[in-house]
């Protein structure tokens, strides 16, 4: 052969080895796009629930290969909202296990030296987080999620503090493969 078609065989024969490494390339690309455990591009689900005192509204919990979004839901106090008009402390945790671990995952604390809190005013939007989720998180199912918990912790107006665990569960799930 003469060094022309040597020059030919070899420019296509790099050709097509730049075609399947980046063919490969792109395909790996676009599967880490998807929910390892389900194979589904994204995963929403909304909790709720109740307690003696306290009610958990539309928690929500919205999940992609790159990212976590926990909160915007809402509490509802079941008592006399008298009994905590003047309280000076109040929190919540939310909860999901992991290997039979409850994780805090999401939380806020309001606490004053000279007056109340507005509990009933600051519980009608929680707050929100989001990130890079991690291996645990992105294997979590709906079942799983329906061992997680909120913790909330509360001063009465004559400052005894409160603590209530409320059990959460998934109401609305909802994914999608694209």
């Amino acid at each position: 052969m003469t060094s022309r078609k040597w020059c030919i065989v070899l420019v296509a024969v790099l050709l097509v080895t730049n075609g399947v490494t980046l063919g490969l390339l792109i395909q790996s690309s676009h599967s880490n796009d998807k929910l390892l455990e389900s194979g589904k591009a994204w995963e929403a689900f909304t909790l709720n629930g109740m307690g003696q005192n306290w009610q958990v509204n539309d928690y929500k919990m919205i999940r992609t290969a790159s990212s976590i979004y926990r909160g915007n839901g809402s509490l509802t106090y079941l008592g006399d909202p008298q009994n905590i008009e003047k309280s000076t402390y109040f929190s919540y945790t939310f909860y999901e296990k992991q290997a039979g671990k409850p994780r805090p995952v999401l939380s806020h604390t309001e606490s004053s030296v000279n007056g109340p809190v507005a509990i009933l005013e600051n519980v009608k939007h929680l707050g929100s987080i989001q990130g890079a989720p991690s291996d645990w998180e992105l294997e979590e199912t709906s079942q799983d999620l329906g061992n997680s918990y909120v913790e909330i912790k509360w001063k009465d107006n004559l400052s005894k503090l409160h603590m209530e665990n409320i059990p959460l569960s998934v109401t609305e799930e909802y994914s999608s493969m694209e």
